[in-house]
């Protein structure tokens, strides 16, 4: 798929997407890399329009460069959103939202302490990027490290590949080192890496992942 084609369909595709306002977005495609530009108001609408577009066939990247402005009818002060972050994750049952700090400054929300899945690092961001007011999370969580041997989290880590009938892991390699994981290799999809590198991160023990993978279809 050409940049042209690949322009036209990320465009049709974010005014198909429900929660997004296409009109505020502008798309330009460079080599296959997506480039999303513009205002939102709020930084959930920013995550559905940056989701709309990298499983696209055709996506080897996504530069998003979109600013979220919050219209009058989502502005908060930042007690008001710092109180409402702790209320959200104290009520997710998948986390320990008593272990998480949440402070807030002119809208940027910062999450830290200590949790034991990497998973719930995840799960705490995405649940605080859901409100108003809210327009970029600075996640310092850290996962507390699990005991085991380099191999081990590795075997971890291809067994999980395994399982995804959608990834071909087969070019994907994994270099463990302590607890950071290292991916690369190709890929034919931006959704296969997205998937990698989830399934990386969703191995117990995993304090970081870094993405070397390219896509080439």
């Amino acid at each position: 798929m050409d940049d042209k084609t690949l322009q036209h369909a990320a465009v049709e595709e974010l005014e198909w997407a429900p929660h997004v306002d296409a009109s505020r977005i502008q798309v330009t495609v460079h080599d296959g890399v997506v480039q999303l530009f513009g205002t939102v108001g709020t930084l959930a609408e920013k995550k559905a329009a940056n989701r709309g577009v990298w499983h696209l066939a055709g996506v080897v990247g996504v530069r998003d460069d979109i600013e979220v402005l919050p219209v009058e009818a989502h502005r908060h002060p930042d007690e008001e959103i710092a109180s409402r972050a702790r209320q959200v994750l104290l009520w997710d049952s998948l986390i320990p939202g008593t272990k998480i700090g949440v402070a807030v400054d002119h809208g940027v929300v910062t999450l830290t302490g200590t949790l034991d899945l990497p998973f719930q690092r995840v799960e705490a961001e995405q649940r605080v990027q859901q409100l108003a007011g809210v327009v970029r999370i600075d996640n310092r969580i850290v996962i507390r490290r699990v005991p085991q041997t380099e191999a081990g989290l590795r075997a971890k880590i291809d067994r999980a590949f395994a399982r995804h009938a959608e990834l071909d892991a087969s070019r994907i390699a994994v270099e463990v080192h302590d607890s950071q994981v290292k991916l690369s290799g190709t890929v034919p999809s931006f959704t296969q890496r997205r998937i990698a590198e989830n399934a990386a991160w969703a191995a117990p023990g995993v304090s970081d992942v870094i993405d070397l993978m390219q896509v080439r279809h």
